[in-house]
């Protein structure tokens, strides 16, 4: 019973890490994202290889340079215990909310699936690699609300 309360805490604690990031990126909080990951923590994406706070920090600028805003939802996360930390899969979608030069609001969508290593340090769980694994995107007209 104890090892599955241990096992049970510890899903929840690497949800919630997950939970972080998207809110993270979201709201634009480099540092708030950067404090999701360990100390070395690298992001592995389509746009290229995030190594250390100093680069993570700086995604949600990046993001906000191409796009209006962004809506991350974590959906399922499967992870397992293992030598030296935990290691699992997070289902995504990521929203990219922009207009085109013809002055439409767009939203450009991607089905992602990340493929997570985490590592428990003294101020808790945190990321120590992300990989980010495109599934399918999809680019559609979206109707803009007041957010």
């Amino acid at each position: 019973m104890a090892d599955d309360q241990g096992t049970l805490l510890m899903e929840v604690a690497l949800r919630r890490v997950s939970e972080r990031y998207a809110h993270a990126v979201d709201k634009g909080d480099g540092a708030l994202l950067a404090a999701q990951f360990t100390a070395d923590g690298t992001i592995v994406a389509p746009r290229g290889t995030f190594e250390g706070p100093e680069q993570i920090r700086g995604i949600p600028a990046m993001l906000r340079e191409r796009y209006l805003k962004t809506f991350h939802a974590v959906l399922n996360q499967v992870v397992k215990p293992v030598e030296g930390g935990a290691e699992g899969e997070t289902y995504c979608i990521a929203r990219h909310y922009f207009r085109d030069p013809a002055g439409r609001y767009l939203c450009y969508e991607m089905t992602i699936r990340y493929q997570d290593r985490f590592a428990r340090t003294a101020e808790g769980w945190r990321l120590a690699r992300r990989e980010l694994a495109v599934v399918a995107t999809h680019t559609y007209e979206a109707q803009e609300t007041p957010a």
